[in-house]
C-alpha cells in the first residue's frame, strides 16, 4: 500500500517515477520486457508459489493425495498447450498495445487501403525499406505466428 501512495505523490507533484517502483506496484506492464529476456535473467522476475505445508515442513494431506494424483501424459501436454495459448495471448495483448498508434497513422497517412492489404504489403516487403518500428513489429509478428504453429503442432 506505501508503494502505491508514493507512486501517487509522486505523480500528483510530478516528480520523475522510478521504474523500479511501478514494476512494485504493476509488474504486469513489464511482462513483454521480461519475456524477451534471457532464461537466466527471466528468473529473476519469477514470482515464487506458495507452498501448503506445515511450520515443522510436513507436507499437508491434501498436498499429498494430489501428488499422488499425478498428471497423465495427456493432461500434462493438454497444460502445457493452454499454458503456451496463454502466453501467446498476453504477448499478442502486448504487440498490440506498444503498436496501434502507429498501424492507425499508417493506415490514416499511409495510403493503404486497410490492415490486411497492409500486413500483406509487409510481408512481401524487403527488410531495408521498412521503417524501424515496422521491422521490430514485423519480427514480433513472425515470432507470434511461430509460436501459434508450435501450439498448433502439439494439438
Amino acid at each position: 500500500m506505501k508503494d502505491i501512495e508514493t507512486l501517487h505523490y509522486h505523480v500528483e507533484n510530478n516528480f520523475p517515477v522510478p521504474k523500479e517502483l511501478v514494476f512494485k506496484v504493476v509488474p504486469e506492464l513489464y511482462t513483454h520486457q521480461i519475456n524477451k529476456l534471457s532464461y537466466k535473467d527471466r528468473m529473476r522476475f519469477k514470482k515464487p508459489r506458495i507452498a501448503y505445508a506445515r511450520a515443522d515442513g510436513e507436507l499437508l494431506e491434501v498436498d499429498v493425495q494430489f501428488n499422488n494424483q499425478r498428471q497423465t501424459e495427456l493432461d500434462k501436454l493438454m497444460d502445457k498447450s493452454m499454458n503456451m495459448e496463454m502466453y501467446l495471448l498476453e504477448q499478442t495483448s502486448d504487440v498490440y498495445m506498444m503498436y496501434h498508434d502507429k498501424m492507425v497513422d499508417e493506415m490514416k497517412y499511409g495510403g493503404h487501403i486497410g490492415l490486411r492489404e497492409y500486413l500483406m504489403q509487409l510481408d512481401v516487403m524487403d527488410p531495408e525499406n521498412m521503417k524501424p518500428w515496422e521491422r521490430r513489429f514485423w519480427s514480433e509478428v513472425r515470432e507470434l505466428h511461430q509460436i501459434n504453429s508450435d501450439i498448433k503442432a502439439l494439438q
